[in-house]
């Protein structure tokens, strides 16, 4: 008897910044029998700055009143800008109504992770007032009007805030059992994988990493001025925290491997995620190929021989 084939309700793809990840995403995109509510757009709300891991750290070792209250105002900001970018950006036609969407879901996502509120001055707030804001209260104070005091709200513990971001996502990406999975594009961090998903309910990863050699050069065609020695370092970290990375929920595969063994990968990613692999996709992996040995081109090879003499181990031959 065959084993019935029971998907993820999410499949999240991380990179390591132009490591690749794109043909993976590329790939299962391609098969047509999965979600991409966000058409490839990047979902970055738990790794962004006040996004929901700094949330969770309010929410817990670094909870105090005035923190909380600050880091629910932060995240209601990137939040809104999250939305307006969808909005207005260059999907605006396929993403406005998934936008409003959103903004609805945070709304309600905010009101569940507060606990309790209640009036307190807080010092930040006074660092952050305007000019006009600071004129406004010297005057009510002159003409002996009480300025009024903003109530300070507290979040709830971090597994009941897990569970709401959880259940939030659950609500804007429609899911519902039996139903296909929905695929996002780096929903987390591909230097901490484990943390950074977890506000996904039956999720399953894949972190893509690529040859510091093709993976440098990209980096300084696309950010000039990179240092040579700053990005062995860099690579070297990275791995360092990749190393210690034992996780059901993560599989690491290299980009050489995926388009140079195409078949093969693309079954072992499929087994994975318990996924048909004979479903076809409009993927095609000789198009990744032109990007795999990219280096042997460029023309500073002192810089080349530096990362295969620092980051030997990580060279994809």
């Amino acid at each position: 008897m065959t084993k019935k084939l029971e998907p993820p309700k999410y499949i999240i793809i991380l990179g390591t910044t132009f490591s690749g990840s794109g043909a993976i995403f590329d790939y299962l995109v391609g098969r047509n029998d999965l979600d991409n509510p966000l058409k490839g757009e990047e979902y970055l709300l738990p790794i962004l700055p006040n996004g929901f891991m700094d949330l969770e750290a309010a929410a817990g070792k670094a909870f105090d009143p005035a923190t909380s209250e600050y880091h629910l105002m932060k995240f209601q900001e990137i939040s809104e800008k999250l939305s307006n970018f969808w909005s207005n950006g260059p999907k605006k036609k396929e993403l406005r109504k998934f936008a409003e969407i959103f903004h609805k879901n945070i709304s309600q996502l905010i009101n569940e992770i507060s606990s309790a509120n209640y009036p307190m001055r807080i010092l930040w707030r006074e660092l952050f007032k305007t000019p006009l804001e600071k004129n406004l209260n010297r005057i009510k104070n002159l003409i002996g009007l009480e300025e009024s005091i903003p109530p300070t709200r507290l979040l709830v513990s971090p597994k009941k805030l897990i569970e709401a971001v959880e259940k939030m996502h659950d609500n804007l990406f429609k899911i519902h059992s039996g139903k296909r999975s929905t695929i996002l594009n780096q929903a987390g961090s591909g230097w901490n994988p484990i943390d950074s998903t977890k506000y996904f309910n039956d999720r399953k990863t894949i972190l893509v990493t690529r040859d510091p050699r093709d993976q440098y050069l990209e980096i300084k065609q696309y950010k000039k001025g990179q240092s040579i020695m700053g990005f062995i370092d860099w690579y070297k970290e990275m791995q360092n925290r990749l190393k210690l990375i034992s996780d059901e929920n993560i599989f690491q595969v290299r980009f050489e491997d995926f388009v140079n063994n195409n078949s093969k990968y693309t079954k072992v990613i499929c087994d994975y995620l318990k996924l048909s692999d004979r479903v076809s996709s409009s993927y095609r992996a000789e198009l990744s190929k032109k990007n795999v040995r990219k280096f042997q081109k460029f023309k500073d090879q002192k810089e080349i021989r530096l990362i295969e003499d620092n980051l030997e181990e990580f060279i994809y031959d």
